[in-house]
C-alpha cells in the first residue's frame, strides 16, 4: 500500500506542474468546465503507438470502475483505439486512473512519454465527463480552441468567471491540426454555452448563426460523428472493419478490395470468443499473399491463432482471452476476398487438463456482471482425478446460496453428485473428483455483485484406484494422498482403515428418536455422527428436540458459528443439493424443524475438549399438502405439522379465506409525477416485522427517480436485518439498483424504463427512525426499439395538461443490428414558429450523412413518418412560455427500413 500511495503522490506532483493538463472542475459548476486548449495535437510523438492505450487503476480508487470501463468501451466501439490493462514488459507508457486531491476530472493531452501519466477521475465525473477526458488522453484539444474557431463561435469574455479566461484562448496553427475536418459543434470536446460562466443564465460561447441554423453545443452523451472520423484519421485506422462488443453477432465482407481491414471483438475478463467461419472466398495467390489473420488479442503482436488463405478448411477458432483481432491483407488490388464470420462470447467451456489451468469468474478481478451463467466441463487423462484449488473467493452471501454461487459436481450431468455449493467470503476447501470429469458452474443474479473467484485446476493421480489402500468402506482422494471414509452409522477406527458400527445411520421409519452417543451421560470427545431420516416423496420429516446441551453458547442461523461442538441439520433437495436449517450448540432447545424434502440429514460433531450431556430428539413424518395443486393457495404454500399455510408476496396480506391475498396497509402503487415517500410511522421509529412495497410507474419515454433526504436504518454489513431495496422494473425479480441500510444517504436512483419497484423490510429486533425522500419523473433515456409498437410521450401529464417551461429532453432510440427505426407521430401540438426557435422537436440520425433523417419540427401538423438507421436521437426543448398539448410518438424496429434507406442512398 505504501508503494502505491508513494507512486500516486509522485504522479500527482508531476501532474500539477505541467502545462499540458486539461482539468475539469467537479464542484457545482458547469458539466464541461475544463482547463486547457481540441483540435488535434500536431505532434506525432504525442500519439499512442498502434492506437493502444495501456492503463492501470489505482488500488485506492473508490470511483465507479464500471462507468470508467464503459467510457473506454464507448471509444473502442467507434474507433480503432484499444484501451488495455497494462503489461509491465510491453507498455512503458500508460494512463494511471486515480482520484487526485483536487477532486477534479483532468487529463494530459496525448501521450506524455515518460512512464505513467495520471488521469484524475473525481467523485462527480460521470460517463460524459470521462468520455471527454479520454478524448484528451487520445490527443484532442478542445474544439472551440481551434485556430479557425472565430468563424464558428463567438466568445463573450465579459461573462467568463474571473481567473478562467485562458480556458478560451485560441491555439496556434503549429500546435494543432484539424486533419481537414469541419468545425464540430456536436463534439464531446466542445464547451457548452455557459461553460465557466458567472451565472448559468449567461453564455460564454455562442455559435455563429451563418445559415439560420441553431447549433447545440457541449453535449456529454456520446461521441459525435466528427469525433469518430477525426480519431480514425488521426490514428490511421483501417477504412473498413468494425468493433464488436455484443455477446454474439455475424459480419461479412463481400468483394472487398481494400488492402487492409480490421475487425475487433472485445468482451470482459474471464470470457472467450468462439469464431465460426460460415463462408470464405479468398482468391488464390502465390505464397498466400492475400490472406486473413486471426490473432488472440488486440494487436499485431498478439499470438497468431490462424492464417487463412485460398482453400483453407478451418471452421472454428477460439480465443484464450477476452479479445480477438481479425485482419485482412491483400497485396494485389485486383484481387478480392469475401467472407461471412459468426462470433459468440462464452464463459466456461470444455477444458482438458495436461498440467494445470486457471479459471476465473467473468470480469475478475473486478466485480462480476449481473445474470451470468458459466459452466466449465473439466476432463483429465485416464487414471487421474480432477483437483480444484481456490485462491480467491468473494460472492454474495446467503444461507442457502440462492442468489450468486459456485456449484461443483462430480461429473458432467446435472444429476451428478454435488461436491459443493458455495457463496459468501470463505475460501472453499480443496476438491477432488471421484471420476475423470468435474463440472464447475458459476451463477450470478441481478442484484449484488462481488469480486468472484479464481481457481487452479490440475490433474491428480487416482490413488484409490492405483494403490492398495485397504479401506474397509470407501477411499477418497486428497491432494496429499488419500483417506478412508466410513458409511453413515459407522466410525473410522484408529488404524485409519477399518470401520465400526456407532452412532448415526439411515432411518426409514415413520417415527422414532435419535440422541447423542452415551445419552443421557456426557458424549465422548472427537466424535462425529451422521443420520439420514428418509420418508415418502410427498411427505416431510418433523424433528422435535426434547433435550439439548452442547458445548458453546450460540445458535446462529446466519453465520453458522458454534466452533467447538455442534449439531447441523439439513434438507437434502433434488439433484443432491442441500438446504441448511441451522447450526446449533449451547443449552437452548432449538425450535421444531420441518424438512423441505423427504430426507432430513443430521450431523453431530464434538471436539477433544469439554463434553456435555448432548441431545435427544423425536421425529415423525407428515403429509405435505403443498405438493398437490399448491394447496389451492393463490400464491405460495408452506407445509406445517398436520396441515399447510398459504403465504402472500411482498406487500400483500392473507385473506380471511386463508387462500387468497389482498394488498396490505403498506403497499403503494404510484403513478403521479412527483411526491414524497417515507418509512412507516416516520418521524417516529418504524415498526418491527414490517414489509412495505412501493410500485412506481410513469408514461413511456420517462423514468422514475427516487432521492433520499434522510436515512437511518439498522446497519449490518450485508443488510440482512432491516433494509431498503430498489429494483429496475415491476418486481423484486428485476435487476437490483441497490440494497441500503445504516446511516449513509443513498445516491439518487433512476430507473432505466417506466417502472421502479422499492421494498422496505424490518426484522424483529432493533428499530430506528427510518427514512424519507422524494420521487419524481425524468424524461429522456436510451430506448430499445422492437418490432412491436412502443411509445414516447412529450411530458408526464400528456392528455391532462400542457407541457411545462424549460424542458430539455433527449431520447436515444436503438434497434438491433440489421434493423432500422421507424418513427410516426400519432399526436403533435408544439408552439408554432416559422424557424421553430422556441419550442421544438429535433430528430437526427447518428449517421448524419443520411440527410433525409433529420429535421426540426413545431406547430400542429404531424410530421410524416421518418425512417432511420439503427440509432436515432430525438430532442424536445421548450422555452419559458406558451405550453401546448405536446406529442405522442410511436417507434418500432423494422428490417424493411434498412432496405429503404440503402435504396435511397
Amino acid at each position: 500500500m505504501y508503494l502505491f500511495r508513494k507512486k500516486l503522490r509522485n504522479l500527482e506532483k508531476r501532474f500539477t506542474n505541467i502545462n499540458l493538463l486539461i482539468k475539469t472542475n467537479s464542484s457545482n459548476k458547469s458539466r464541461d468546465e475544463t482547463k486547457g486548449k481540441r483540435a488535434v495535437t500536431a505532434h506525432d510523438d504525442k500519439l499512442w503507438d498502434y492506437g493502444v492505450i495501456p492503463y492501470e487503476i489505482d488500488e485506492t480508487f473508490t470511483g465507479r470502475k464500471d462507468v470508467l470501463k464503459q467510457a473506454m468501451r464507448h471509444w473502442e466501439n467507434f474507433t480503432c483505439i484499444k484501451f488495455v490493462e497494462r503489461n509491465n514488459q510491453e507498455h512503458p507508457d500508460y494512463i494511471y486512473f486515480a482520484e487526485m486531491s483536487c477532486g477534479c476530472c483532468s487529463s494530459y493531452v496525448g501521450r506524455k512519454g515518460d512512464g505513467g501519466q495520471a488521469m484524475s477521475i473525481g467523485p462527480n465525473c460521470n460517463f460524459g465527463n470521462i468520455l471527454h477526458e479520454l478524448g484528451h488522453a487520445i490527443g484532442f484539444w478542445h474544439e472551440h480552441s481551434r485556430p479557425d474557431r472565430d468563424n464558428h463561435v463567438k466568445i463573450i469574455k465579459e461573462n467568463i468567471r474571473r481567473g478562467w479566461e485562458n480556458n478560451f484562448n485560441k491555439l496556434k496553427e503549429e500546435e494543432v491540426t484539424t486533419l481537414g475536418s469541419l468545425y464540430d459543434y456536436d463534439s464531446i470536446m466542445h464547451y457548452s454555452r455557459n461553460g465557466f460562466s458567472k451565472g448559468v443564465y449567461l453564455d460564454t460561447i455562442q455559435p455563429v448563426d451563418l445559415e439560420n441554423v441553431v447549433h447545440d453545443i457541449g453535449q456529454r452523451i456520446r461521441l459525435s460523428e466528427g469525433d469518430i472520423q477525426q480519431t480514425n484519421r488521426l490514428y490511421k485506422c483501417p477504412k473498413c472493419g468494425q468493433t464488436f462488443q455484443q455477446n454474439s453477432g455475424t459480419f461479412s465482407s463481400t468483394n472487398n478490395k481494400e488492402q487492409n481491414c480490421e475487425w475487433r471483438i472485445t468482451t470482459t475478463n474471464g470470457e472467450k470468443i468462439v469464431l465460426t467461419i460460415l463462408k470464405l472466398d479468398i482468391g488464390q495467390s502465390p505464397d498466400c499473399n492475400n490472406y486473413i489473420e486471426i490473432r488472440d488479442g488486440y494487436w499485431y503482436k498478439s499470438p497468431l491463432l490462424k492464417k487463412l488463405c485460398g482453400g483453407n478448411k478451418t471452421k472454428t477458432v477460439i480465443s484464450t482471452g477476452s479479445r480477438m483481432l481479425i485482419s485482412s491483407f491483400t497485396k494485389d488490388p485486383k484481387k478480392y476476398y469475401s467472407f461471412t464470420l459468426k462470433y459468440e462470447v462464452i464463459c466456461g467451456g470444455q477444458i482438458f487438463i495436461e498440467n494445470e489451468e486457471h479459471i476465473e469468474s467473468p470480469n475478475y478481478p473486478d466485480d462480476y456482471e449481473a445474470n451470468k451463467k458459466c459452466t466449465w466441463k473439466i476432463t483429465v487423462p485416464k487414471n487421474y482425478k480432477v483437483a480444484l484449488e481456490f485462491s480467491f473467493f468473494e460472492m454474495e452471501n446467503h444461507g442457502g446460496c440462492l442468489y450468486d454461487y459456485v456449484e461443483i459436481r462430480d461429473g458432467f450431468s446435472t444429476d451428478s453428485k454435488l461436491l459443493g455449493l458455495y457463496c459468501g467470503h470463505t475460501l472453499p476447501p480443496n476438491i477432488i473428483s471421484t471420476t475423470e470429469n468435474l463440472l464447475l458452474k458459476f451463477v450470478s443474479d441481478a442484484s449484488i455483485h462481488k469480486g468472484g473467484f479464481a481457481a487452479t485446476v490440475f490433474k491428480e493421480y487416482d490413488k484409490c484406484a492405483i494403490l492398495d489402500h485397504g479401506c474397509a468402506h470407501n477411499c477418497v482422494n486428497t491432494l496429499e494422498g488419500y483417506e478412508c471414509v466410513c458409511k453413515i452409522g459407522f466410525e473410522l477406527q484408529p488404524d485409519g482403515k477399518s470401520c465400526k458400527s456407532t452412532c448415526g445411520g439411515i432411518l426409514e421409519a415413520s417415527s422414532g428418536s435419535i440422541s447423542s452417543p452415551s445419552f443421557p451421560e456426557t458424549y465422548p470427545p472427537s466424535k462425529k455422527c451422521f443420520w439420514e431420516i428418509v420418508t415418502q416423496k410427498d411427505h416431510r420429516v418433523v424433528l422435535n428436540f426434547t433435550h439439548f446441551n452442547l458445548e458453546g453458547n450460540s445458535i446462529d442461523y446466519v453465520h453458522h458459528m458454534c466452533d467447538y461442538d455442534k449439531l447441523e441439520v439439513y434438507s437434502k433437495l433434488n439433484e443432491g443439493e442441500i438446504k441448511k436449517h441451522g447450526t446449533f450448540c449451547g443449552s437452548k432447545i432449538p425450535q421444531p424443524i420441518t424438512s423441505e424434502s423427504n430426507i432430513l440429514k443430521i450431523i453431530f460433531s464434538s471436539d477433544d475438549s469439554m463434553q456435555k450431556s448432548g441431545f435427544s430428539a423425536s421425529f415423525f413424518t407428515d403429509l405435505d399438502e403443498c405438493s398437490t395443486n399448491n394447496g389451492n393457495c393463490q400464491h405460495g404454500c408452506t407445509n406445517t405439522i398436520g396441515s399447510y399455510r398459504c403465504i402472500c408476496p411482498e406487500g400483500y396480506t392473507l385473506h380471511k379465506n386463508n387462500h387468497n391475498c389482498t394488498k396490505g396497509d403498506c403497499f403503494y402503487e404510484i403513478s403521479s409525477p412527483f411526491g414524497r415517500i417515507q418509512s412507516p410511522k416516520y418521524p417516529d421509529v418504524y415498526p418491527n416485522r414490517k414489509t412495505c412495497v412501493w410500485k412506481f410507474t410513469t408514461l413511456p419515454g420517462h423514468r422514475v427517480c427516487v432521492s433520499f433526504l434522510f436515512f437511518r436504518v439498522e446497519y449490518q454489513e450485508e443488510c440482512f436485518y432491516d433494509r431498503v431495496e430498489l429494483y429496475d422494473g415491476l418486481s423484486s425479480g428485476d435487476r437490483t439498483l441497490g440494497k441500503f441500510c445504516g446511516d449513509r444517504l443513498p445516491e439518487p436512483l433512476t430507473s432505466s424504463g417506466t417502472d421502479l419497484y422499492m421494498t422496505f423490510k424490518t426484522d424483529a429486533s432493533t428499530q430506528r427512525k427510518g427514512f424519507w425522500g422524494t420521487y419524481s419523473t425524468v424524461c429522456g433515456g436510451v430506448l430499445q426499439a422492437e418490432t412491436r409498437e412502443k411509445y414516447i410521450y412529450s411530458h408526464v401529464q400528456f392528455g391532462v395538461g400542457n407541457y411545462g417551461n424549460d424542458i430539455d429532453c433527449t431520447w436515444i432510440v436503438k434497434a438491433d443490428y440489421g434493423f432500422g427505426v421507424r418513427l410516426a407521430f400519432s399526436s403533435f401540438d408544439i408552439e408554432d414558429d416559422v424557424d421553430c426557435l422556441y419550442d421544438y422537436v429535433e430528430i437526427f440520425s447518428e449517421k448524419k450523412s443520411n440527410s433525409f433523417a433529420r429535421g426540426r419540427y413545431c406547430g400542429n401538423v404531424k410530421p410524416t413518418d421518418l425512417l432511420f438507421n439503427d440509432v436515432v436521437v430525438l430532442r424536445f426543448r421548450t422555452d419559458d412560455s406558451f405550453g401546448r398539448t405536446g406529442f405522442k410518438l410511436i417507434y418500432q424496429s423494422d428490417k424493411s427500413v434498412m432496405k429503404h434507406i440503402l435504396k435511397k442512398q
